[in-house]
Formats: C-alpha cells, sequence, structure tokens
C-alpha cells in the first residue's frame, strides 16, 4: 500500500476538519495518509518567517518532495492518478504545503517536482483540503471507481 504524507506549515481550519477526516477515512482502502502540521515562523519579517521555516522543513523532509506552488506545474486529476501510478507498490509520497509567506530557494531545490493547483493564490487552509481531495480523486480514477465522472 503507498504511504502518502502531506506536510503543512502552520495548523488546520477547525471548520474544514471534520470534511478533512471524511476524505482521509475514504482512502484508508487506497493508501494510508498521513497530514503532518509544521510550526510556522514567528518573524515579523516574511523574509524571517520563509528563513525559520526552511529549517524546520528541511530536517523534517526527505529531499524530493512534492512542493505546491502558484508557479508550479499544472496537472489535471488524470495526471496526478497517472503519477501515483508509475510509483511502486510501497512508494511513499511526501507533499509540501510551504507557509503563508512562501518558502526560501533552498526549499524548492530540494523539491522533486513542483506543482501547482491554480494559477489563483489559495488560502493555505483551502489548499490543504483541495491536496487531499485530488489525491482521492486520483487514487478512485486508478481504481475505476464512480467517485470521478467523467
Amino acid at each position: 500500500m503507498m504511504y502518502v504524507r502531506l506536510w503543512v506549515v502552520g495548523k488546520g481550519n477547525p471548520e474544514l476538519l471534520s470534511f478533512e477526516r471524511s476524505l482521509l477515512r475514504r482512502m484508508r482502502p487506497y493508501a494510508a495518509f498521513e497530514v503532518i502540521e509544521l510550526a510556522e515562523g514567528r518573524g515579523r519579517k516574511n523574509e524571517q518567517r520563509r528563513e525559520q521555516e526552511e529549517r524546520i522543513i528541511l530536517q523534517r523532509l526527505p529531499s524530493g518532495f512534492i512542493l505546491f506552488d502558484e508557479g508550479g506545474r499544472s496537472l489535471d486529476s488524470h495526471q496526478w492518478a497517472e503519477h501515483f501510478a508509475r510509483q511502486s507498490g510501497n512508494a511513499r509520497l511526501d507533499f509540501l504545503i510551504g507557509g503563508a509567506a512562501g518558502v526560501t530557494e533552498q526549499v524548492r531545490r530540494q523539491a522533486g517536482m513542483i506543482w501547482s493547483l491554480s494559477k489563483l493564490t489559495l488560502p493555505h487552509q483551502l489548499v490543504r483540503i483541495l491536496v487531499i481531495e485530488q489525491c482521492y480523486r486520483a487514487f478512485t480514477i486508478l481504481a475505476g471507481h464512480p467517485y470521478h465522472r467523467q
């Protein structure tokens, strides 16, 4: 079974937590999925926050993770599914949603891929839900489940 970790800088939104839990329950037959929250930087300036978060990210995440950024490559749901299908049996995938101030160039260099969910700037809480839902959607596409309607 595939093991997916979604690393997020910051805490989840209590109002969205119920929907997140529902998606995570539905994903159990397809993959072990874990959401790991990382501490936000406390600096007054964005650059300070990014540098503080960089230290935490690079200490915890293995290189080669997939970073979500509005300037990354845009994939549709079938391309997500194809990416998952290319992974070997017990593969581990690590995704990262950086902090509200963005990420440093060093974090970008450690990423194996950079994906975009939208050209829009989205709230981090919403990105978290979108990533989980799209992972679920990708697994259901691969399983031939009717969740993803054409």
